[in-house]
């Protein structure tokens, strides 16, 4: 457990970094995507970073995405390694991604974006959007993602330990 709770505060750590360097890499249509429609409206005529830096942000996302899927490995070999079954492999990798997404709502969605209104200050012209105090702008995706994960969870455990015979 407790080499799962390093590995989910490491990637939590990464993401935090993640979420407060991407607005200087990122295209305006890639960064505002998950956000609100009248806050993408607003944000719609803001000038793009240039090609070196918009190149920089895809590398950072990509590298992002592999750490993230380099931590599942790493969390179902070490489980392997353990001797972990099906059921401590499916609650392990349950603690990981729940952990990660309590941390994603309460952190960057909720004290971040809305809360601190930290892109605001990337996109000065979406300030007066009144989208930046709707704390539930992002529930139906949330919630699919929720209820996505013990199913999730039962597939990496399933294939994990097929890998591992």
């Amino acid at each position: 457990m407790v080499t799962t709770l390093l590995v989910l505060a490491a990637m939590c750590a990464l993401s935090l970094l993640y979420i407060l360097i991407i607005p200087h890499f990122a295209r305006t249509k890639f960064l505002m995507r998950f956000l609100p429609r009248d806050i993408r409206e607003a944000a719609r005529g803001h000038p793009d970073p240039s090609a070196g830096r918009q190149i920089a942000g895809y590398l950072l996302t990509a590298m992002a995405a592999v750490v993230y899927l380099g931590a599942l490995v790493f969390l179902g070999a070490d489980g392997l390694r353990r001797g972990y079954g099906f059921w401590l492999l499916f609650g392990r990798y349950m603690l990981f991604l729940y952990g990660y997404k309590l941390f994603d709502i309460l952190v960057q969605d909720q004290y971040i974006v809305i809360t601190r209104k930290y892109f605001v200050r990337f996109y000065p012209e979406t300030g007066n959007c009144q989208s930046w105090d709707d704390r539930s702008f992002n529930t139906g995706n949330q919630l699919i993602r929720l209820a996505a994960f013990p199913f999730v969870c039962v597939l990496l455990a399933w294939v994990t330990l097929l890998m591992g015979r």
